[in-house]
């Protein structure tokens, strides 16, 4: 007995690991595709207004270009979500792209021939972020079915980073490339969406789910799951069980509510604090430079999260960011404007991908694969829906209260939430991922 169970255990012990990420082929297509894709889309972001601007329009109408992108990619999220899991998600994703690349391209072109009137440019950037969020809502189902449930928060992590890097160096990429030439810009976007299409063609997603990947693929594969749905539901019902299914799971509901509360007032924050180095007469330069230390902030938490994801809990993690917020926002009505402020919103930035790991990890591996599209559309109309509010919000409030008022209101709702993390009994029970230790952040 002895004899025999000695070397079933060292079977087991030497039973190989899942292969870190670094060497995860399907997870790397992704991730590049995602990255090109981005980089092209904040240079873009930047470059709609300025476009307005140079044409002769006037400011409202540059604000309604931004609009337009962050209200349709919104609006889409919930639809997108559930296609997401009733068709392919790899050509889910390879029509988002391809549709860009031809919207972008096109207004390019218009561009060069010096014909590109305001409504053209609104409907192009529709189609972006209609297709931003296709590509989004099913680049983030498919992410459980290529990376094992122990790798998922490492995934997520880099993931973060990612979108964190595409934040700080796309925006003035496409503000260089506007400089040179006003179609830069979108003909870079459409050429990285291009790209991307071509990498995406490479992308195998598992037809199965893999044994012995737990909650990552044990709903089954991303692929075989999506398409096997379809003819049951139509996309309105598909949406309706998406909301069902969220309402009834306490710890991924209040997370996301959780979640949409703390982007919404910190999206306000950000203007917030943009108006105040205004009003004091600070250079360009420098407010600039109050995006680029967040973005920085949350680059080297993602750089980070990987040590300390495996010393905190998601509840903890949770408690961290929250309660750290709540403390160090005051600072905002005390610190000069400008950087200052910058470096202040970086240190909460720091700590945001550490509990999104813990706890986007957590969300993928309990959802089932059938879910995971509608779930991620859900997620993505609330966010949305909080990035345009936040500023809005925090805009009446500096119209009506002024600067430090405003501050410290945004304060005040951070305790709030760091109170709400505190006593909801389905955040206190949010369990640990599982984890593999020997795949490091850097493997």
């Amino acid at each position: 007995m002895t004899s025999g169970s000695t070397t079933a255990d060292t079977a087991v012990a030497a039973e190989p690991g899942p292969p870190p990420l670094s060497r995860n082929r399907e997870y790397n297509v992704l991730w590049t595709a995602n990255v090109v894709s981005q980089l092209g889309a904040q240079g873009t972001l930047i470059a709609y207004p300025l476009l307005v601007l140079g044409l002769g329009g006037s400011a409202f109408e540059a604000s309604l270009a931004e609009f337009a992108i962050a209200g349709s990619r919104a609006l889409a999220a919930l639809p997108a979500g559930a296609l997401a899991d009733r068709v392919s998600r790899k050509a889910l994703m390879l029509v988002s792209e391809f549709g860009r690349a031809a919207a972008l391209g096109l207004l390019a072109l218009l561009v060069a021939l010096g014909h590109a009137p305001l409504a053209v440019i609104l409907v192009v950037a529709v189609v972006e972020g209609v297709c931003t969020s296709l590509f989004g809502t099913a680049d983030q189902a498919l992410l459980p079915s290529v990376v094992p449930s122990s790798q998922l928060a490492d995934a997520v992590t880099r993931n973060t980073a990612r979108y964190y890097l595409a934040t700080i160096v796309g925006p003035g990429i496409g503000g260089f490339l506007y400089g040179l030439q006003r179609l830069l810009p979108f003909l870079t976007q459409a050429i990285t969406s291009a790209i991307a299409f071509v990498t995406l063609l490479f992308l195998r997603p598992p037809a199965a789910p893999r044994p012995g990947d737990g909650g990552a693929a044990g709903a089954g594969g991303a692929e075989a799951s999506a398409a096997g749905d379809g003819p049951a539901e139509s996309t309105l019902q598909a949406m309706a069980s998406g909301l069902r299914w969220l309402r009834g799971n306490p710890a991924v509901r209040a997370t996301v509510l959780l979640g949409t509360a703390f982007n919404l007032v910190f999206s306000g924050l950000l203007i917030t604090v943009v108006v105040m180095a205004q009003q004091d007469g600070r250079p360009g330069a420098e407010i600039g430079a109050i995006g680029a230390l967040v973005g920085g902030g949350g680059v080297l938490g993602a750089l980070s999260a990987g040590r300390l994801r495996r010393s905190l809990t998601p509840y903890t993690a949770l408690m961290v960011l929250t309660w750290a917020t709540a403390v160090l926002v005051p600072l905002l009505a005390v610190v000069p404007t400008g950087w200052p402020c910058g470096l202040v919103l970086g240190a909460a930035a720091f700590l945001a991908p550490t509990a999104t790991a813990l706890v986007a990890g957590h969300q993928m591996m309990v959802t089932p694969d059938a879910m995971r599209g509608r779930l991620a559309g859900l997620i993505g109309v609330s966010m949305g829906a909080a990035a345009a509010l936040g500023p809005l919000l925090c805009g009446l409030l500096l119209e009506t209260v002024h600067t430090v008022p405003t501050v410290l209101s945004c304060a005040a709702a951070f305790l709030l939430i760091a109170l709400g993390v505190a006593v909801t009994p389905a955040v206190r029970a949010f369990p640990a991922l599982p984890d593999n230790r020997g795949d490091q952040p850097g493997s």
